[in-house]
């Protein structure tokens, strides 16, 4: 007992005045309609900035899971795309259409996160969290959900998959630009937001800002590169090359695509032939 009243003498005095201040603030609100509205709106704004604050951090933290859903509604819709594309391509002039039971698409999407990855070597590798176990196997490419290619699957073991990206002086695929002009994508090292392309026709009419898809049997046609930021002819007068500025953030890479063509291996069986 007599700690308790050595502690309210303690504490009288700030209670004592919380207690004045209580009844001040509300003697205050309640003298008039007006003071009434104006504390009322000052409560509910930063009762909404409270709430606005918990919702975004809220928010935030979903990012992650909301990336995830997406990435894989994108794969769902890029697959409907390519069997819906076959489709209208097995239309006949006259109206017929393609044998019923027929395969319409050759290309599977796989959703996929980025486990690590580098950009700051000559020889940048990226690691997946899909594996052999997920149908994942070696040359499948990876594009971001945005349709920008990444690069190729190198290795996969049973839960993981490392893939080279265009960020690798050892990369190489063909490119296409805007008028049908054909050539080598390959990586110099110089920058991490360009690769150069080679072996370009001097019939082809390069421009800036022209852009380059993939040419590759790996990957479906419209997958982009990125565009001309500059080009010259070589000394022989035989072929353009080009500097392209990447489309994809190679940097800033979460969700991606690798993508399956059914069809690769049948592919492969037909070059080993021509050895």
């Amino acid at each position: 007992m007599h700690r308790l009243i050595e502690f309210i003498k303690l504490v009288y005095v700030l209670v004592l005045f919380v207690v004045l201040e209580g009844a001040a603030l509300w003697s205050y609100a309640s003298s008039s309609p007006y003071t009434e509205v104006k504390i009322l709106s000052r409560t509910t704004a930063v009762g909404s900035a409270i709430s606005g604050a918990v919702t975004d951090v809220e928010n935030f933290f979903a990012l992650p899971e909301a990336n995830r859903r997406l990435t894989e509604r994108i794969a769902e819709l890029s697959a409907e795309v390519e069997r819906l594309a076959m489709q209208n391509e097995g239309v006949v002039v006259e109206g017929m259409f393609a044998a019923e039971g027929a395969e319409m698409s050759h290309f599977r999407y796989h959703p996929a996160s980025v486990v690590s990855m580098t950009t700051n070597r000559m020889n940048n590798l990226l690691i997946l969290n899909r594996g052999t176990l997920d149908g994942i196997s070696k040359d499948m490419g990876v594009v971001t959900p945005e349709n920008e290619l990444v690069g190729y699957v190198a290795s996969c073991s049973d839960h993981y998959c490392i893939v080279q990206p265009m960020l690798n002086v050892n990369f190489s695929t063909g490119g296409r630009l805007d008028d049908g002009g054909l050539c080598v994508i390959w990586w110099s090292g110089a920058s991490k937001y360009e690769v150069e392309a080679k072996e370009l026709s001097v019939y082809s009419e390069p421009k800036e800002g022209m852009r380059v898809e993939v040419r590759s049997e790996r990957l479906p046609e419209g997958v982009l590169i990125g565009t001309i930021t500059d080009y010259e002819m070589n000394t022989t007068k035989s072929a353009y090359s080009a500097t392209i500025a990447i489309a994809a953030n190679m940097s800033k890479l979460d969700d991606v695509l690798i993508v399956e063509n059914t069809r690769y291996g049948e592919l492969e069986e037909l070059m080993k032939q021509m050895e």
